[in-house]
């Protein structure tokens, strides 16, 4: 399928399961043009995890004496909803290893969003998949390191992990859960087979491929060297021609070009409250603990950064936001505060 149908496939899928949130997706694009965010909120609800990653980053976040609860969702879902916002991820950690896996859902309100979560697949029997989609479930995001199987285990430093992987992905999609494989690629890695080999297995198997770009964060902090420069982007672009699964959240899509969606289309909650500007901008625009939702994006809009538009994903391309920004929260508890990070002349007057 090309680019256009998949996007059709998915908003037909979305329309008859959850028409209540199908309305809500299909203003994106006006509200995207009127400057309105519609950010996907990403939510680390709990950094435990059964694995040990080389480029996890969890670890290094501040802990602190008040975590998110299930009501905290509710609250936060109820917020999002009155603002017209239409979708959730639930990341971690690792969610299938959440003992109140169920109630976290529950609290989402799946009549109400499109609901998606994050997940190294290693529990994701035929059992859970159907499960998972009986709850309210859309959508597994399951990450692949890379399409050989030796390098994928030695990364996640766990054994077989590869062919738990492609077998979750294989019993998300039996299940009737839409299936996207996330994979992290580098300067090193990105120009390679293995990318299009992986591009033409998830266009093969009606998944998404969702690539995201190195950050030099976590074991990769202050490794400028891991970032991708613009041959490598196009690489993925023309790559993109070919296989339309494969994706950038910096690509095109359902009739929109954003650019880096920082603030206006994606945020990250962390398990302590602190609302981030995307997963791997570790600064902190507030805390809904502490402030309304509503508020914090306002604030997060306000800075000149994230209002206008760029065409480079900030924390992964954009050497000088890189350079003045994200080298800020280098070997400090993580995150930072907005104050710590920006000055004055940073927000709109």
């Amino acid at each position: 399928m090309q680019e256009k149908e998949i996007e059709n496939v998915k908003r037909a899928k979305l329309r008859q399961e959850k028409p209540a949130v199908y309305d809500k997706v299909i203003k994106i694009a006006e509200r995207h043009q009127q400057g309105i965010a519609t950010p996907i909120i990403d939510i680390a609800y709990n950094y435990a995890c059964n694995l040990k990653c080389q480029h996890c980053s969890a670890a290094r976040f501040q802990k602190k004496a008040r975590k998110l609860t299930p009501a905290d969702l509710k609250k936060l879902s109820d917020e999002a909803d009155s603002l017209g916002l239409c979708q959730f991820n639930l990341s971690g950690g690792e969610p299938l290893i959440f003992k109140d896996l169920d109630e976290v859902i529950a609290a989402l309100q799946p009549s109400k969003f499109h609901l998606s979560m994050s997940t190294n697949g290693h529990f994701m029997t035929q059992e859970m998949a159907r499960h998972l989609k009986a709850i309210g479930l859309d959508k597994v995001k399951i990450s692949m390191d890379d399409f050989d199987e030796k390098l994928h285990d030695s990364n996640r430093n766990s054994p077989g992990a590869y062919q738990k992987a492609v077998a979750a992905m294989m019993n998300a999609r039996d299940a009737g859960l839409s299936v996207v494989v996330q994979t992290v690629v580098t300067h090193q890695n990105c120009k390679t087979d293995r990318t299009v080999q992986m591009a033409k297995f998830a266009q093969e198997n009606d998944f998404t491929l969702d690539v995201m770009v190195a950050r030099a964060i976590g074991a990769w902090e202050g490794k400028h060297e891991v970032l991708v420069d613009e041959e490598d982007a196009e690489f993925l672009w023309q790559v993109h021609q070919k296989y339309p699964a494969l994706h950038r959240d910096t690509f095109p899509s359902y009739g929109m070009d954003k650019g880096c969606g920082c603030v206006d289309s994606t945020l990250h909650l962390t398990q302590f409250g602190d609302i981030l500007p995307c997963v791997f901008i570790h600064i902190a625009i507030g805390n809904i603990f502490e402030e309304s939702l509503a508020d914090i994006i306002k604030r997060g809009q306000s800075i000149k950064c994230f209002q206008k538009y760029s065409r480079l994903c900030l924390s992964g391309e954009d050497r000088e936001f890189i350079n003045k920004y994200m080298t800020k929260f280098y070997g400090k508890q993580l995150p930072i505060l907005w104050s710590e990070a920006f000055d004055e002349e940073d927000f709109v007057k």
